[in-house]
């Protein structure tokens, strides 16, 4: 049948795909407790949009797209843990969807159902699914735009500038909620390279492909160069090693034990997918968005300041489900009808059984870096109305924003000004020696540490926690160590008094 005139059946054939997704992602999505970088989704998309604009000025201005995004739809569902992902979550269902017609416009309508079903079932996905932050939604946008570019350049194209009229928003909103993303426009243009020899008028091609990159660099530059002013929002990021490069394929791939079967697929994918169905071939669409966009993250963090990390290339992984879903479809050939079909169910068992356990692992409260459940848990339990906490820096008030509703219930002596006031996430901390009236006169003392409390911060952080100390006498009363963290309750034990 030819793809041009789909049944009814390959029509609402994306909608299993996002279907899955959407089950597969909402199933434990509120297990994982909130960690640091959701933390920031919290307090800011928590916050009035003039008190969060004017945090950008300093801060997060590569994250205020989507900050304000999530703005609105805070105000409606609240700042908890399924309600901020939701939107992770449908994006993550949308990005199925739209790799479902991906696959069956360049391979065919099987390698677009597998290759649908393979994004909506992996671990990296739902990972990133179940996360307040925005790599779900810039796979997304990173689909979109690629749809829009095969439909601009099909043989069959009639009027292919409205395509890339469309083409043009669609990348302005990739690089809008995540500036690395922008790299699959190269990547764009090594497909329309290898699509060449199949392109009825190439010339034409080019010239709209592009203004329409040309469009989109209008407002994508000035904020890029915006953004690069706030580089020491990343100046945790370390250079790549060895190490880092042998990690992607797991990261891509889902897992350390689907490294094997999912490249093997995806080679047999690469191979099948060489030949157009009147567009460009899923090989030249899938190869360079795969491939480029990690490739030159990790050379230029080799030559220049460090910008690679794994997450800030997600956007790639829709590109292995559709190498994954043609490699699927080309097993279910390689014999007749039931042998094949028995072949792709068995691949399909064997990819589904080893990621299980991966699931399940990344639905844990403490499978994130940090546990601030665990540690608003504490203070739900042992907490009383008046008790004082100092964080021992700001970044651990920082964490603690993922949970307002209950550290809100302490008193923060160590605090000069609010996160909203200060805008910022930490607020402004008052010098240690400037706590220590409210310490004298508090009876109990929480003390916050966390992982994020960097070396260079040792010396103030030293003598935070010596003035608590010193003001006692106290008794631990509680200790209680969480995944990235530590909260330590002091109960004074009788009245201070000045060393002499």
């Amino acid at each position: 049948m030819d793809h041009r005139t789909p049944s009814r059946a390959v029509r609402l054939m994306p909608l299993l795909p996002a279907l899955v997704a959407l089950a597969v992602t909402l199933a434990g999505i509120g297990g994982p407790s909130f960690w640091l970088d959701e933390s920031a989704t919290v307090s800011l998309a928590g916050r009035p949009v003039a008190d969060m604009l004017r945090v950008f000025d300093d801060l997060d201005l590569v994250h205020a797209p989507y900050y304000l995004i999530m703005r609105p739809w805070a105000a409606v569902f609240g700042t908890g843990e399924v309600s901020l992902r939701l939107p992770s979550a449908l994006a993550t269902a949308a990005a199925a969807a739209g790799v479902a017609v991906l696959g069956r416009r360049c391979h065919g309508p099987l390698a677009g159902l597998l290759a649908g079903l393979a994004y909506a079932g992996g671990v990296t996905v739902s990972r990133y699914g179940q996360e307040a932050r925005s790599y779900a939604m810039v796979a997304a946008a990173a689909v979109l735009a690629s749809y829009l570019l095969v439909r601009a350049v099909q043989r069959d194209a009639r009027r292919p500038w409205l395509w890339f009229a469309g083409y043009a928003p669609a990348v302005v909103l990739l690089g809008l909620l995540n500036l690395d993303a922008v790299l699959l426009v190269p990547a764009h243009a090594v497909t329309l390279l290898a699509a060449r020899p199949g392109l009825a008028r190439p010339g034409r091609v080019w010239a709209g492909w592009s203004a329409a990159v040309g469009v989109a660099a209008l407002p994508l530059v000035p904020f890029g160069l915006a953004a690069s002013g706030q580089k020491v929002q990343i100046d945790w990021l370390r250079t790549p090693t060895w190490h880092t490069v042998q990690k992607l394929p797991e990261f891509l791939a889902s897992g350390r034990w689907l490294v094997a079967p999912v490249l093997a697929l995806a080679v047999a994918g690469a191979v099948a997918g060489r030949r157009s169905r009147g567009t460009a071939s899923l090989t030249a669409l899938a190869m360079p968005w795969l491939v480029l966009p990690p490739a030159v993250l990790v050379l230029v963090s080799l030559v220049s300041d460090p910008m690679y990390t794994e997450r800030y290339v997600f956007f790639c992984v829709p590109a292995l489900a559709l190498l994954t879903g043609a490699g699927l479809a080309r097993l279910g050939t390689l014999a007749r009808p039931a042998a094949g079909a028995a072949a792709v169910t068995a691949a399909v068992a064997v990819v589904a059984a080893v990621s299980v356990p991966e699931h399940v692992a990344i639905r844990k409260q403490d499978s994130r870096l940090d546990d601030f459940r665990a540690a608003a848990q504490a203070v739900r339990d042992h907490g009383r109305d008046g008790d004082a906490i100092v964080y021992l820096a700001g970044i651990a008030r920082w964490g603690a924003a993922a949970y307002p509703g209950t550290f809100g219930r302490l008193r923060d002596i160590g605090q000069a000004q609010s996160p909203v006031r200060a805008e910022n996430l930490k607020g402004r901390d008052l010098l240690p020696r400037e706590i220590r009236g409210s310490l004298i006169r508090s009876q109990r003392v929480w003390v916050m540490r966390t992982r994020s409390i960097v070396t260079h911060q040792g010396d103030v952080v030293w003598r935070r926690e010596q003035m608590v100390l010193t003001t006692g006498p106290w008794r631990v009363a509680g200790e209680w160590r969480f995944r990235g963290g530590m909260l330590t309750l002091l109960e004074r034990t009788g009245p201070y008094r000045t060393s002499t």
